[in-house]
């Protein structure tokens, strides 16, 4: 086999790669063995022979399979679990999903006038004090404490409800949106065809006019006048021998 360890160490320099990079064609080692210039390694670099290799790095398919099977919930087990018991859901955020739908729902009740001030202060300072787990189960203490009625309870809608009116109050949102947009660019397409069909109407009546102006009008032939017999060029006399 052909030696060409010299010009893959001329390559290196050249390509400013380690060794292993450099790629030699196997179909072209002879012609590659012949180069012992740097100038003739530089033309094979040129022609594609010689190549430098990309870096090899580290594959970031796994990463994008494990990261899509989580998306799905999949992967969250025991056996997957690092940290601390809080290091996941640390306490404080914890209580703030907690206590703000209580307060949220205090503030509504007495906007509603189903609370008076007292009320409202004496259960704020109970949801402070973590005694309510969740806005279902303020709604129910209150029941049973008579200060609202299963009336009351059975007109407020569910957060799946809410979620369900809000998604499609914003979708009726982007529909208006969409046709407002469509209208103005219908509108917009219209002006231009009308103007367009003007310019051409105008353009029309200008064409003859133009064509009138640059005819040329026929000129009168005047009858050409035959030459008189007193101006009749005389004749060459004809020479007597």
């Amino acid at each position: 086999m052909v030696n060409v360890s010299y010009q893959r160490r001329m390559a290196a320099q050249i390509l400013k790669c380690g060794l292993y990079r450099v790629w030699i064609d196997p179909d072209q080692v002879d012609e590659v063995a012949e180069a012992v210039t740097r100038g003739d390694v530089r033309r094979l670099i040129c022609y594609r022979v010689i190549q430098k290799r990309q870096k090899q790095g580290v594959s970031r398919a796994r990463t994008r399979k494990i990261a899509a099977q989580k998306a799905k919930g999949k992967r969250k087990g025991h056996g997957s679990r690092h940290g601390g018991k809080y290091a996941r859901a640390p306490r404080k955020r914890t209580w703030i999903r907690l206590i703000r739908p209580l307060r949220d729902e205090l503030k509504t009740l007495r906007a509603d006038g189903k609370l008076d001030a007292t009320t409202y202060r004496i259960y704020y300072r109970k949801a402070r004090g973590n005694m309510f787990k969740s806005r279902a189960h303020l709604l129910t203490q209150l029941e049973l404490a008579g200060v609202i009625s299963e009336g009351d309870i059975a007109e407020k809608e569910t957060a799946k409800d809410r979620a369900r009116r809000e998604r499609e109050e914003r979708r009726a949102k982007a529909q208006v949106a969409r046709a407002r947009v469509r209208k103005k660019a219908a509108e917009a397409r219209a002006a231009r065809e009308a103007e367009m069909k003007a310019k051409e109407a105008e353009m029309a009546k200008k064409v003859p006019e133009e064509e009138v102006l640059e005819e040329e009008v026929p000129k009168k032939e005047t009858p050409e006048e035959e030459p008189s017999e007193e101006e009749s060029p005389e004749e060459p006399e004809k020479e007597v021998d």
